[in-house]
């Protein structure tokens, strides 16, 4: 192959321009985590208190399935009334 003057250089052997780049090494790919484990690893990586308000919320919300809000047939209770208020 002839090189003409007028053809463009090859994207291979172009010259870089912008900030010089050290090369990489190549890495040993990481193991595929289940989603299971990935969670597992992120929990570990909380701080205590957060776990403790993850905990919380896990609670108040298995109450409010197990012990859902009745509602009557007639409707909802009257709310009571203030003392001292105008109406």
């Amino acid at each position: 192959m002839t090189v003409m003057p007028s053809d463009p250089p090859s994207p291979t052997h172009a010259p870089r321009s912008g900030p010089h780049r050290t090369p990489t090494t190549p890495t040993t790919p990481r193991p595929a985590l289940s989603p299971a484990q990935a969670i597992a690893q992120a929990w570990l990586r909380e701080s205590a208190e957060s776990q403790h308000q993850w905990r919380m919320a896990d609670i108040r919300a298995k109450q409010k399935y197990l012990d859902p809000v009745r509602w009557s047939v007639a409707g909802p209770l009257p709310r009571k009334k203030r003392e001292g208020a105008k109406m």
